[in-house]
């Protein structure tokens, strides 16, 4: 009978100890599958030809926005983003351009012909 307690006992003990969650385990599954969607994201984009860019504002004169992409070390003047954004220009996008054969417009960039834009969330 006193082996029938202990088991009762232990049983018991083990069935509260699996029922207990674990710490952070929601917070921690959506902070993953948001990085997942991000990187599948952006796995997508760059199958498609796109490139991650960052659009600033210049202060030049002839080039009032410079477009940096990663893959890349200078700096691109888009001659044609008015096309593109009427109003607000968006700082993250991912880019698809084509170098032009011009006198560049400014001194610290090189010319570029966008294809196609995107919003790129950050």
């Amino acid at each position: 009978m006193k082996n029938m307690l202990k088991i009762a006992c232990l049983l018991l003990l083990l069935s509260a100890y699996n029922c207990v969650p674990a710490k952070g385990v929601y917070a921690k599954g959506s902070a993953t599958s948001k990085n997942d969607i991000q990187i599948s994201t952006s796995k997508e984009m760059i199958e498609k030809g796109f490139s991650k860019g960052t659009i600033v504002s210049s202060k030049s004169e002839g080039c009032p926005y410079i477009l940096n992409v990663e893959e890349y070390k200078d700096n691109l003047d888009p001659i044609n983003l008015s096309e593109f954004y009427k109003a607000e220009i968006p700082q993250h996008v991912w880019v698809k351009f084509g170098s032009l054969r011009m006198p560049s417009r400014c001194t610290d960039a090189r010319p570029v012909s966008i294809t196609e834009i995107k919003m790129r969330k950050e």
